[in-house]
Parts: C-alpha cells; sequence; structure tokens
C-alpha cells in the first residue's frame, strides 16, 4: 500500500502531468540571477493541451521593458531548466536586423567581446510536450 503512495507520487514530482506552460530557463552570469520574459508557447499534459501567441514580433520587442543586466565582456552566461529540453536553440541579437545563432557548451554560453546591448531569444522544446519561447536581455560594459 505504502509502495504504491510512493510510486505516484513520484509520478507527479517526475512527470508533473498538470504543468501547463513550458519550463523557463535559469540564466545567471557570476551567480547573478538574468530574468527572463516568457514568449508564445505550445504546450501538453495529461488533461489539457494549449498554445500561447505573445504577440511578440521578436525577440527584440519581447526585451524592450526589460533591464539589462550588465556583465563583462567574455562572461560565462550559464542556462538551464528544471527539465532538460530536448532541442535547444539560442540566437543572439544585437541590432534590429542582425542576428546570429550561438553555441551553447555544457549550458554555457560566452558574452560578446564587444561593448553594446545584445538580447538572447532562447527556443526549447521537450519532445512530449511541446516547446515554448523566451528571452533576456544583457548590457557588456
Amino acid at each position: 500500500m505504502i509502495g504504491s503512495l510512493l510510486v505516484v507520487i513520484a509520478f507527479f514530482i517526475y512527470f508533473e502531468p498538470f504543468r501547463i506552460e513550458p519550463y523557463d530557463p535559469d540564466v545567471e552570469v557570476n551567480g547573478k540571477p538574468i530574468p527572463t520574459v516568457q514568449g508564445s508557447y505550445c504546450w501538453s499534459s495529461l488533461f489539457s493541451a494549449q498554445c500561447a501567441d505573445m504577440i511578440y514580433v521578436d525577440a527584440l520587442h519581447m526585451t524592450e521593458k526589460s533591464k539589462p543586466v550588465i556583465v563583462s565582456p567574455s562572461d560565462k552566461i550559464h542556462l538551464s531548466f528544471d527539465r532538460k529540453p530536448d532541442s535547444l536553440e539560442v540566437v543572439r541579437w544585437d541590432s534590429k536586423t542582425k542576428s546570429e545563432q550561438v553555441s551553447l557548451k555544457n549550458d554555457i554560453l560566452s558574452a560578446p567581446s564587444a561593448q553594446g546591448t545584445y538580447t538572447y531569444e532562447v527556443v526549447a522544446g521537450w519532445n512530449e510536450h511541446g516547446d515554448g519561447l523566451s528571452a533576456f536581455l544583457i548590457q557588456v560594459r
């Protein structure tokens, strides 16, 4: 009886069948958290499925009301999730028209060496549940 109860509890803790939106990334630099903005997503769980359109044009628009976190050139930015996504893409924007995909190694990406304000767009996908978009803003000084 107790064993069955423990299995049920473990199921709810691990699989989170009632979760209604994707996991937000945890982003930090030098131990300091970097706030993220949630964008559009599609997510399904045991009892529900939904898509939410946050009506942002792009990641720059998502972060236009955010205050940038100040970082030093080439600082290591840690990006992780409570549940590791099956797919992950990170794009760095430095102007309205200039963006590039950046690589993430061991949950770490490097801040640019050039001074300026940069927006990062994070697209994460979980095969069994869906995907989500988020963004964050840094300023290299």
